[in-house]
């Protein structure tokens, strides 16, 4: 007898074999799959076996009352229907990012999502991630004192998108991240956008914003090199350095600052530019490194068996697109 399915995946891409296969890790029960594109249903089938239970269309998800969450990792453009049917379907809703381009859709579905009393989560990945986690409790021990600017990086070569600029694509992390480790308004002060390669989608972005009286840089580039994923807190004591990509130390604390001596202690024959290094212990932050993207779809698991707001639900999702567009 086959296993019932109570989850529906729509979009098996890149990314959404990689929902699939976390998805296929974390329940017993079959999932139900479409893609417009059914080279990548025959492949999700072909590694996977009878766990992936195909669909010929989306209306046979909508209207399968046994159904009852959808996950989109679908293109933006197609997503407010999409999202909008499921909801009136009355179903649970997972939408990976970037989700909308629209704020006055996105807002349609947050209160649609409410009016039909579902669950609508979106896909801010770190949110869940252990070293982010672990960042926002040095941040709240005050550790590193008084933030004075925090300057975030995310670049690589490629994938290029053909719907949404980069800032859209790629900072939406990083003020989700802003918007997890501080309480305070989050306001962007200017979003310089260049585009090199296509007319009007920005590949290279610069955006400038205050939270509070802390100053912040978050650059984001798909013509990079090589793969960056940085964040560095400034503090009055103490600075901090997520560096994603280092395989061995990849959250550090450093006490290492440069002070300067004053004009007036100059002797009359001498004077030096040179700064005095002070360079305290610096600590690596061993941290145990989970399946973020499995820490995330439980959470939605959760929230939607219990009938509780997520941490992600559609006003943080809302925040995030009005600070971006």
């Amino acid at each position: 007898m086959k296993k019932l399915y109570e989850t529906a995946l729509i979009g098996t891409g890149y990314w959404g074999s990689i929902i699939f296969n976390t998805l296929s890790k974390i329940t017993k029960k079959n999932i139900l799959t479409y893609d417009l594109n059914t080279d990548n249903s025959s492949l999700l089938k072909e590694k996977f076996g009878s766990k992936v239970i195909v669909s010929k269309s989306i209306d046979q998800i909508l209207e399968n009352n046994i159904i009852k969450n959808v996950i989109l990792a679908t293109h933006p453009s197609v997503n407010f229907k999409l999202s909008k049917d499921a909801l009136n379907n009355n179903k649970n809703l997972f939408v990976e990012k970037p989700i909308l381009t629209n704020v006055k859709k996105l807002n349609e579905l947050v209160i649609l999502a409410k009016k039909q009393k579902k669950i609508f989560m979106g896909g801010y990945i770190y949110i869940f991630n252990s070293y982010i986690k672990e960042i926002k409790k040095i941040i709240d021990s005050n550790i590193l004192g008084n933030i004075k600017y925090i300057e975030i990086q995310r670049k690589n070569l490629g994938p290029i998108r053909n719907e949404v600029d980069a800032h859209v694509d790629l900072s939406s992390h990083d003020i989700s991240i802003l918007k997890y480790l501080f309480k305070k308004k989050i306001k962007i002060q200017n979003i310089k956008k260049n585009n090199l390669l296509k007319k009007g989608i920005s590949d290279i972005s610069l955006i400038t914003a205050q939270i509070g009286k802390i100053k912040c840089e978050i650059i984001s580039s798909w013509l990079n090199p090589t793969k960056e994923r940085k964040l560095l807190v400034i503090g009055s004591k103490k600075m901090l350095l997520f560096d994603e990509m280092n395989e061995t130390n990849k959250l550090k604390v450093f006490n290492k600052y440069a002070h300067y001596p004053k004009i007036t202690k100059f002797k009359k024959d001498y004077i030096s530019n040179k700064a005095r290094i002070y360079e305290g212990k610096t600590r690596n932050y061993s941290v145990k490194e989970t399946d973020t993207l499995k820490n995330e779809l439980l959470h939605f698991q959760k929230m939607c068996k219990i009938k509780s707001k997520p941490i992600t639900d559609g006003n943080f999702c809302l925040d995030v697109l009005k600070l971006i567009s």
